[in-house]
């Protein structure tokens, strides 16, 4: 007689957060950004402290940009193999969990011909998910692992495209970048372990720049059922 009332406080101390991305997000306007986008600086919530690499006459900084301002801009300075600017970023919590989505704006004034720009997706440093503009074509590519493809968003200087990526579990996900979508796309490369991103521009050419703004991830993990069969087990004795 008295087990229904056992049920409440059993599913209570049965159900935890399940492991996965924090919910985060920042912004440029984030005052610890007052001062400059310096290494190891760690505006808004959720998200690892920023990693910040160049060369050549690459560099990042705070303001204007293709994509608004203010936001996170990078530059590479010139076209010379070694120009290049990255930002690197850790998610906190773990990796994306299912249902998670990652999503960040871009936007860029313009890239050399042999140039490139883009965002990389990774699992412990590695690069697993790409999505990236060479100077000369006429679209944003992706890359899963396998051959590079068509995001279906075309160049566009000095507009703010929201690229947003979703992890559906197993090695599926979604996507959506400006005009360019798609659902349950299956990823030649593991996607399972993704904690981090990196932004970039190389070679993308004297007075260009590569901006960003607006990174977040949502929804909290997923909460967790554990122990059914535990419970199950102390029902049945309690019977």
């Amino acid at each position: 007689m008295k087990t229904p009332a056992l049920l409440p406080a059993l599913f209570a101390l049965l159900v935890v957060p399940a492991f996965g991305a924090t919910l985060a997000s920042d912004s440029a306007a984030d005052s610890v950004y007052a001062d400059g986008w310096d290494n190891g600086d760690n505006g808004g919530s959720g998200f690892g402290s920023w990693t910040l690499n160049a060369g050549g006459g690459g560099g990042d900084y705070i303001g204007g940009t293709g994509q608004g301002n203010p936001s996170f801009g990078l530059f590479a300075g010139g076209t010379a193999a070694g120009d290049f600017s990255t930002a690197t970023r850790s998610f906190t919590g773990g990796a994306l969990t299912t249902g998670q989505t990652f999503s960040i704006d871009l936007g860029n004034t313009g890239v050399s011909a042999g140039g490139q720009i883009g965002l990389n997706l990774q699992d412990g440093g590695v690069t697993v998910f790409e999505l990236k503009f060479i100077g000369g074509g006429a679209n944003w590519q992706l890359n899963d692992g396998g051959s590079d493809f068509s995001s279906g968003q075309g160049f566009a200087a000095n507009t703010s495209l929201n690229f947003s990526f979703t992890y559906e579990g197993g090695s599926t996900y979604s996507y959506s970048f400006g005009s360019g979508s798609g659902t349950s796309f299956v990823a030649s490369n593991t996607i399972s372990g993704i904690d981090g991103f990196e932004l970039y521009s190389s070679r993308q050419g004297s007075g260009e720049n590569f901006g960003s703004n607006n990174m977040e991830i949502v929804p909290e993990p997923a909460i967790a059922l554990l122990g059914s069969l535990g419970l199950l087990g102390l029902l049945r004795r309690r019977r």
